[in-house]
């Protein structure tokens, strides 16, 4: 038996593919993975709709990366951050412009990601990432940019 996801948002998007196809708006609607989570075409103009799927009743904190930030900014009044939970068996979505959602959006310090293998192999990861490899120079980029921000 397959073990079932409880923290996969693929049904979310999945659902919110049927919504829009169901609106009968847009056409060539598509679960994607980046700039946002699902596309689609108004006439020949592209849409974007980020899922931050919860399965919170009463608050939800999530968080945004740069790349759905820059994606947003980028293409504004044809990006939303969709907030997707379940309410009694049934779907429900609400639509936040980036104007919307910035305002319930905070910056923490930043910090930065260790990965430490307890088994020492010669294989390298093939696991595709956007990070990027933290240096003396750039920590104290981060450094002067947050004493800038505070």
């Amino acid at each position: 038996m397959e073990k079932i996801n409880l923290k996969s948002d693929l049904p979310a998007k999945e659902a919110f593919k049927k919504f829009l196809e169901n609106k009968k708006e847009y056409d060539s609607i598509k679960i994607t993975s980046t700039p946002a989570d699902i596309t689609a075409l108004k006439g020949k103009i592209k849409y974007y709709f980020e899922i931050k799927f919860t399965r919170q009743t009463k608050n939800y904190f999530g968080a945004a990366t740069l790349t759905e930030w820059n994606a947003a900014i980028e293409n504004p009044g044809r990006f939303w951050f969709i907030l997707a939970f379940e309410n009694k068996g049934q779907w429900e979505f609400r639509e936040y412009t980036s104007k919307e959602f910035m305002e319930l959006n905070t910056i923490p310090p930043f910090k930065t990601y260790f990965n430490i293998p307890f088994i020492k192999s010669d294989k390298k990861s093939k696991k595709e990432t956007r990070s990027i490899k933290l240096t003396e120079n750039r920590l104290d980029k981060m450094r002067k940019l947050w004493k800038e921000l505070v």
